[in-house]
């Protein structure tokens, strides 16, 4: 890069920064999510792994706010400004800016001392068994049942997991990582008792989504657009994935698909 063409970038980044601390909020954005730890929880330090990133990516960007966590069932329904977690859960799809941030799994869970190891590979699979799933998250159970698929709502995923235990249910679909963390709270010593079977192709981004027809939604989102990019490619962000995974966990395919839903929601960033 010529010194020419280093000025004029620090130049635009000075000037970036100077709009942004121009246009403080008077108040903190509220955001809306999901107690679904390890990513998104109150209980947890900086709010779990989504929350993490998003206090970096906001600092970046010189916004305040805080997290109100909502039911499942509510959270689906929410007309909020501002959104954290999986577009795709969402039943008003107003139009939205749509940023991701992380990438999570879901899973089949079964307790191998009353289930046999299962695959997976479509609905005939689960035929004759009691699929345990969060109250909000399927909207058409008579689908499953003409399937020959009993369907059990649970509030919590501690719920499920107990009723798998004592084979209330046969499965249950979590995401994996909050299945993985709340086994290890509520059943240590019985950790590799309860398995988990990766659902292929169900890798969901971690995003954080705001309302382009609300104007201080819309302001915001192009404050965390200026950003992103810089705070995903800082030693800050790669820390925090380190310290969560594990230096040596991270996900193979983390960037990959990263980058494709990056591709894939970046037409919802502009109105």
């Amino acid at each position: 890069m010529t010194s020419a063409a280093l000025i004029v970038k620090i130049m635009i980044r000075v000037v970036v920064l100077c709009l942004l601390a121009g246009t403080a909020l008077a108040h903190p954005v509220e955001f809306q999510s999901t107690d679904t730890p390890p990513y998104w929880s109150a209980k947890l330090p900086d709010n779990g792994l989504g929350g993490a990133i998003l206090k970096l990516l906001s600092d970046e960007a010189g916004v305040a706010y805080t997290i109100n966590y909502l039911p499942v069932k509510r959270f689906r329904r929410s007309r909020a400004t501002y959104l954290l977690g999986d577009p795709d859960i969402l039943v008003n799809q107003t139009h939205r800016a749509i940023f991701p941030i992380g990438v999570f799994y879901s899973a089949f869970f079964y307790y191998q001392p009353r289930q046999a190891a299962i695959e997976v590979h479509s609905l005939k699979d689960l035929q004759g068994r009691t699929l345990g799933v969060l109250r909000g998250t399927i909207e058409d159970k008579e689908f499953f049942t003409r399937s020959g698929v009993k369907v059990e709502e649970s509030d919590s995923v501690a719920s499920l997991l107990y009723k798998l235990k004592r084979g209330r249910i046969d499965v249950c679909i979590l995401v994996e990582g909050t299945g993985r963390y709340t086994i290890g709270q509520l059943f240590p010593a019985e950790q590799a008792a309860f398995a988990g079977v990766l659902i292929p192709g169900l890798a969901r981004p971690i995003a954080v989504m705001i309302d382009l027809d609300n104007p201080e939604g819309k302001a915001i989102a192009q404050r965390y657009r200026m950003v992103l990019d810089k705070m995903m490619k800082s030693q800050k962000y790669r820390s925090v994935l380190k310290d969560f995974y594990g230096p040596q966990k991270i996900p193979a395919d983390r960037i990959e698909q990263l980058d494709k839903f990056k591709h894939d929601y970046a037409k919802t960033w502009d109105k």
